[in-house]
């Protein structure tokens, strides 16, 4: 069960960035570090998703610092 439920401003966000249903369920918080290495092991397509408050959440990966929203598919 999927207790993720996206605001009407993220729904918007998410129909400009054209993003499929499975590449919304692929959107990750990521802090500097873990995005880097994402980002250097190339195995991954990342893209950032815009946010209108610029806020940061706890890393879904380290859960320690804080970072942004990306989409991280799988090339």
């Amino acid at each position: 069960m999927d207790d993720f439920t996206p605001t009407a401003q993220e729904l918007e966000i998410y129909e400009e960035m054209e993003l499929t249903p499975e590449m919304v369920k692929s959107i990750r918080t990521l802090c500097g570090v873990c995005l880097r290495h994402f980002v250097e092991s190339k195995a991954f397509k990342i893209a950032i998703v815009p946010s209108a408050d610029k806020s940061m959440d706890t890393c879904t990966v380290c859960q320690t610092r804080r970072g942004h929203d990306y989409v991280v598919i799988n090339r």
